[in-house]
């Protein structure tokens, strides 16, 4: 085969595996998706996949979206990135004529319809090229992919900004900027999107929580590809939730279960926006934190302790109902993971239970007391004492990777009065699999519990220190369990340029 088919029959392929990635979202429970179209007509220019909302959702800018069109690009390598130019460029998006740019300009008619309002995004592998207007000037928000009106439209007529909107206008064959404006606030870029294959990994993961069969990894043929394929032959572009699901049962991809039950209501908390974009359209209620942070940074102006604890406990207060139950997606820091499980712990009356992602998607972490303990690895326990004059003790949970050295390395650097060192880890070494699923989280959760119940009547009524790395299901049910710790503060660890943790929240 030679190579530009290759590449163009897994790009209709990525399309396709992208079209079942949304169609997940349309048939979980509670969606707020209407219908899912696949090359879709109506506007022939943005028409890979498009979807309609029940009712319209709210973005990050603020604007009311009723319809969301995609068009999908797939590179077989990485030569070469997102940049200003090829966002101008027909060839970057394989066309022959018009570019991703003009294509949105001959949609804005539609985009703009009072009743349906829509955005166009740009889904892709490639990412943002570091050395680009884009990235260097921040035009782009890392967050929801829009264009910063409030950089790139800076009221200056000769500034290296204005040079950009210039060759945007000159491109678009407009001259006014409020009409460049309009266009720019309709797109959204989704850089560094799955490649091929972990595309396909994911999209097994959300395939088994809405009832469909899971992709068969060892077999050649797959069969989502084929049947989309076979109805855009037929003329069938267009499906709503039940209509699909009819689909999926004929060609025997229906499994019917779906992991969460019918009286839980699915909510989330995010604080992450990768692989979190969607949250809205999968739970029936939501925190959105990401105002709060640059990346995973918390801004200067707020506090981890007044702006996000009490973000957390005013969303659990006033959307949480007493005797009611609850799925919670926490795409979140691990603090807030933890800070969540103390609001809902066993005597707030609230049944609630963790939505863990994992490297095969998502899963519910119940926790099953009739699965035996013995089944699953358990803790080593070290207590090493390192300053009886200390105040504190610290405590040092391994599940993904070894961390105590770079404890003992915060400790001595902040001079952090600590009396001694609980640590918790594995006899095999840590790694991302380590915990199970959420018997064993929660097994693992109660063992800590009980150690530090068992400590000397002094030692508990120091303050704890958290530190740590590991899946948000543990956090959440080590938080269930922390109103009898007593003092206790809580840490993140900086993975991307200090490499050493910082404190967050202190409880109660």
């Amino acid at each position: 085969m030679a190579n530009p088919i290759k590449a163009r029959s897994l790009g209709d392929e990525y399309q396709i595996l992208f079209f079942w990635l949304k169609a997940c979202d349309m048939l979980k429970d509670h969606s707020n998706v209407d219908t899912i179209s696949y090359e879709d007509q109506k506007i022939k220019s943005l028409d890979d996949i498009v979807i309609r909302y029940k009712k319209p959702t709210r973005d990050m800018t603020g604007k009311l979206v009723h319809k969301e069109y995609y068009q999908v690009k797939y590179h077989v390598d990485y030569r070469n990135s997102i940049t200003l130019e090829n966002l101008i460029s027909p060839k970057f998006i394989n066309a022959a004529k018009y570019s991703f740019l003009e294509k949105v300009k001959e949609a804005i008619p539609d985009l703009n319809k009072e009743d349906e309002p829509g955005v166009a995004f740009l889904v892709t592998p490639w990412s943002i090229h570091p050395d680009d207007p884009l990235a260097k000037l921040k035009i782009v928000d890392t967050k929801g992919g829009y264009f910063k009106e409030e950089i790139l439209f800076d009221g200056k007529s000769k500034s290296h900004i204005a040079k950009i909107r210039g060759t945007l206008k000159n491109h678009l064959k407009i001259e006014d900027d409020e009409e460049l404006k309009i266009i720019l606030e309709a797109i959204r870029i989704r850089s560094n999107f799955h490649q091929y294959e972990s595309l396909i990994q994911f999209l097994n993961g959300q395939l088994l929580t809405v009832g469909l069969k899971p992709i068969d990894l060892s077999q050649r043929i797959n069969p989502y590809v084929d049947l989309l394929r076979r109805l855009f032959q037929e003329d069938q572009t267009k499906f709503n939730k039940e209509e699909l699901i009819e689909i999926c049962k004929s060609e025997d991809l229906w499994i019917g279960h779906n992991i969460m039950l019918n009286e839980e209501v699915p909510i989330g908390i995010r604080s992450f926006n990768r692989r979190a974009e969607n949250l809205e359209n999968n739970t029936t209620t939501m925190t959105c934190l990401l105002h709060y942070f640059e990346g995973r940074y918390l801004k200067d102006e707020f506090s981890w302790n007044i702006a996000i604890k009490g973000a957390l406990e005013d969303f659990i207060r006033c959307n949480l109902a007493e005797d009611s139950s609850y799925c919670i997606y926490l795409d979140t820091h691990s603090t807030i993971a933890f800070t969540t499980g103390f609001f809902l712990d066993p005597k707030s009356g609230i049944k609630a239970v963790p939505i863990q992602k994992g490297l095969s998607g998502r899963a519910i972490w119940r926790s099953d007391s009739r699965v035996p303990r013995e089944q699953y690895p358990m803790w080593q326990v070290s207590h090493d004492v390192i300053d009886e004059n200390g105040s504190d003790i610290v405590i040092v949970i391994e599940m993904t990777h070894p961390a105590v050295q770079d404890v003992k390395d915060y400790i001595e650097t902040n001079q952090l009065s600590a009396k001694s060192i609980l640590r918790f880890y594995f006899e095999e070494s840590s790694g991302f699999n380590s915990i199970h699923d959420g018997n064993h989280a929660m097994y693992l959760a109660n063992e800590i519990s009980k150690t530090l119940n068992g400590l000397q009547k002094e030692d508990k009524k120091r303050r704890y220190h958290f530190f740590g790395a590991g899946p948000n299901g543990f956090w959440f049910f080590l938080g269930q369990l922390s109103r009898n710790f007593g003092q206790l503060t809580l840490y993140e660890y900086d993975i991307e340029i200090t490499k050493d943790y910082f404190p967050t929240i202190d409880l109660p």
